[in-house]
């Protein structure tokens, strides 16, 4: 609920009905802040349907006056008396050179702070600070920073009465505030307000839940769940405390909802690290919502997903965990991203191993779903976005990217913007373990992996090991080197292999004497094909052009290649026409179609060609199963 104090007693004392006064002002969105006649009534606005406790947001009117160069406070006893009995909050005191202070604010419990004013007006910077008092304490001073969030232009969110204001700042159970502003002679903006977020604990859930640690115990990480395939995806499902779990309200309006997730992007909420147990991170994070909702009219929760100190991970925003919605976390760049908020500030303090670990969960599992690879690039075309580096614009970035690479603000601080390289590393690891084993398995034995490949592979990638390892691994493993032996005997001979040539060209493969792709190559050299390609120099010529080539041999062509034959003997011609760079050509475009379902394009023939005539296809089979298409595939085909 938000609460507006001590107009009523100004509407007695004056002589003015809610009537008279409501003619004059418009009644606005119950759900917008501020809500003018609830604001004059002293009426309590609705809080979001299906809130799950009884917390509430008080709001308060902020008065900063002008200060004159001297140091004086340019306000008359008369408006200061009017102001207090309105209830503001005036700051008229001058405490140090170049600040105004309140006086001491008392009030009921509240546990989260913000500041939030018209968005038109313009703010730049209001050096806002804050203390607080609880159980007689004072906090020091902290800063009220503006907020580097707002909605997309056009979205559900900007369609309603919102707000700008700044960063909410939990401080625990407090009684008292006393806020603090830079003197100016232009004095604060009109329409200042402060929030007041309280909410209480809410009870343990029932065991097996998060219980523990809400209830105070040692907050541990709660475990990834087993394999659970969200939309037919086999990415790995992390363990997440869904709104029910940690008290969210209802949403008050429906967020959009992008067509599908490009990227995502890491914050951090700026707020305190001292919270000590999981049912104090679940009170910020209702704190934050009502913040959102309520004192700057979103909405719902800004963000899609919040991970705390010990790597629980808490459902943001309604529908995230199914669907593409946007947030508002990154003005200009919240439409197709999912937002990730590690619950704190990581400006000096290194997040914990558990909260990097599960953020990377968090972005493998939902860019995953999509087939986008964390360590991808992407081109964004970005609107304008409040608070935007880049406006009516497009723009490069990473897939995944902290909020200061698009926006003036240094979230997600500089201990959590140095994470990203190992976060984007792990969520594609994450992300395309399983659907990596199956699609090898496929590409490279022509079957579905069995449970014991599928278990060892998958902790290996997820271990770190890089695919290509398992590619290679595949192609020197017994049961491909056989399946190559079959297919090359096929192809050149149309029979399958004899026990003793299959015993021979395995055992060459094997022990890497010959390579597999050569096999082909070797078999053309046999008097077996010799004899079937017709039993003359001219008819093996141009049999093997149309085995290897693929195309018909010329008449010069057979005429070079049978002279060679004349002076170097017949293994001249299938070893020149297999090793050439039309050869060479031809095997790229297989491996490309075995791997990519595509030709190879001029680049790949240009690099590989060559490449392939010397050293084989090992590494071209690497560089492929490593590259963000094969990934894209191996999501798209195998999840």
């Amino acid at each position: 609920m938000i609460f507006r104090l001590g107009l009523a007693f100004v509407l007695a004392v004056v002589g003015l009905t809610t009537s008279s006064l409501s003619t004059a002002f418009p009644a606005g969105n119950p759900g917008s802040v501020p809500s003018v006649v609830a604001s004059l009534t002293g009426t309590p606005a609705p809080a979001p349907t299906g809130s799950s406790d009884a917390g509430s947001v008080t709001e308060r009117d902020v008065v900063v006056p002008p200060v004159t160069p001297g140091g004086d406070v340019v306000q008359t006893p008369v408006e200061r008396a009017a102001q207090a009995a309105e209830g503001a909050i005036v700051t008229d005191r001058m405490v140090a050179t170049g600040r105004v202070a309140s006086q001491v604010v008392e009030t009921g419990k509240f546990q989260t702070v913000g500041l939030t004013w018209p968005s038109d007006t313009g703010v730049a910077s209001l050096g806002a600070e804050m203390r607080t008092r609880a159980e007689g304490q004072w906090s020091d001073w902290v800063p009220l920073d503006t907020s580097d969030a707002a909605p997309d232009v056009g979205s559900a969110d900007a369609r309603r009465a919102v707000r700008d204001g700044t960063d909410s700042v939990w401080v625990g159970d407090s009684d008292a505030v006393q806020l603090s502003f830079t003197a100016t002679k232009e004095g604060g903006p009109a329409g200042l307000s402060l929030a007041l977020i309280g909410s209480p604990d809410l009870p343990a859930l029932p065991s097996g839940d998060v219980a523990g640690p809400a209830m105070g115990s040692s907050p541990v990480r709660l475990a990834p769940q087993a394999s659970a395939p969200l939309s037919g995806s086999s990415v790995l499902v992390p363990h997440v405390i869904t709104r029910a779990e940690w008290g969210a309200s209802a949403p008050v309006c429906t967020p959009d909802v992008a067509t599908t997730l490009v990227g995502a992007v890491l914050h951090h909420t700026a707020g305190s690290n001292t919270y000590s147990t999981v049912a104090e991170a679940e009170q910020q994070i209702r704190n934050d919502q009502r913040y959102h909702i309520q004192s700057r009219g979103w909405c719902d929760l800004g963000y899609n997903f919040v991970v705390d100190k010990w790597g629980n991970i808490y459902e943001g925003r309604a529908n995230s965990m199914t669907e593409p919605v946007i947030g508002v976390h990154a003005g200009g760049f919240n439409t197709g991203t999912v937002g990730i908020a590690m619950l704190g500030t990581y400006t000096d303090v290194n997040p914990s191993a558990a909260t990097l670990e599960s953020v990377a969960e968090v972005i493998g599992w939902r860019l995953g779903a999509y087939g986008v690879n964390p360590q991808g690039m992407m081109n964004y075309t970005t609107g304008v976005g409040e608070n935007s580096r880049f406006l009516n614009t497009t723009v490069a970035l990473p897939r995944v990217f902290g909020h200061r690479d698009v926006a003036y603000t240094a979230c997600p601080g500089n201990a959590g913007y140095a994470a990203l390289g190992w976060i984007r590393a792990r969520a594609t690891t994450l992300a395309f373990s399983e659907s990596l084993v199956r699609a090898l398995y496929h590409d490279m034995l022509q079957r579905g992996v069995d449970p014991t490949g599928m278990a060892t592979w998958s902790g290996q990638l997820l271990a770190g090991t890089p695919a290509s390892v398992l590619a290679d691994t595949l192609a020197h493993s017994d049961e491909y080197v056989a399946r190559r032996v079959v297919e090359a005997y096929q192809e050149i001979l149309g029979r399958g292999p004899d026990p003793t040539g299959f015993a021979t060209w395995t055992g060459l493969i094997s022990s890497g004497r010959l390579r597999a792709e050569d096999l082909r190559g070797q078999l053309i050299q046999s008097d077996e094909y010799y004899s079937r390609a017709g039993g003359t120099d001219a008819s093996y010529i141009a049999r093997l052009y149309q085995d290897i080539l693929h195309r018909g041999a010329g008449a010069d062509e057979i005429a070079s290649w049978s002279a060679a034959i004349q002076t170097s003997g017949r293994g001249a011609a299938p070893y020149g026409v297999w090793r050439s760079l039309e050869s060479a050509h031809l095997r790229v475009h297989e491996i490309y179609n075995i791997y990519l379902d595509r030709m190879a394009d001029g680049n790949g023939l240009g690099t590989w060609g060559p490449y392939w005539q010397i050293h084989g296809e090992d590494l071209l089979r690497g560089q492929i199963t490593g590259s963000d298409e094969y990934l894209a595939r191996s999501a798209r085909l195998f999840s």
